[in-house]
């Protein structure tokens, strides 16, 4: 059986070789649309799962947060830049930077993966793991159960000893980076 934790930087090794063929520019979009979409489920759990999800089985709940979840990361890594792409540099020269563009954008790439795969986690941990037959909660000695407090809604959220405040401020933050960089 696969550890939980191995697939987190499975997920974050592809995400990386996407982000490198796609460059910086588009994987900050991205990571922009990822954080918003984490922000938006993780600050409206309580009502999303306590009063419309409240009756609905595990299982149910898990494939109705995966598919907010889903659509919104669909959505951003569909999007183009906007004003179509940039040929020159912001001092109006040529762009000789392509590999460190490729570079950056792989590290993105990674960090989105490590997201979106760590969020698919922290939704089956808040869901009690409800597919019993397929995935089951792991173990208290193995990697995965001592790397829970990794997961990024965890470390964002406040639960490993941090504020919860860490996620508004990436939020922000993000949001000013992608209105200077577009």
């Amino acid at each position: 059986m696969v550890q939980l934790y191995s697939m987190l930087w499975v997920a974050a090794a592809f995400f990386g070789v996407i982000g490198v063929i796609r460059g910086l520019r588009r994987e900050l979009i991205s990571l922009a649309g990822i954080i918003l979409a984490l922000f938006a489920l993780f600050q409206f759990d309580s009502i999303l799962r306590g009063v419309f999800l409240a009756s609905v089985p595990r299982d149910q709940a898990f494939f109705v947060q995966m598919a907010l979840f889903g659509t919104v990361v669909y959505f951003a890594y569909q999007t183009r830049i906007f004003g179509g792409p940039r040929d020159d540099d912001d001092r109006g020269g040529p762009r000789n930077n392509r590999v460190q563009d490729a570079i950056l954008g792989g590290l993105l790439g990674a960090i989105n993966g490590y997201l979106i795969w760590g969020a698919v986690w922290y939704f089956l941990d808040i869901n009690d793991y409800p597919f019993a037959g397929l995935i089951t909660a792991p173990s208290p000695s193995s990697i995965s159960a001592q790397n829970l407090n990794a997961i990024p809604l965890v470390l964002l959220g406040g639960a490993a000893g941090g504020s919860p405040e860490v996620l508004t401020i990436v939020v922000i933050v993000l949001f000013m980076l992608v209105l200077f960089m577009i």
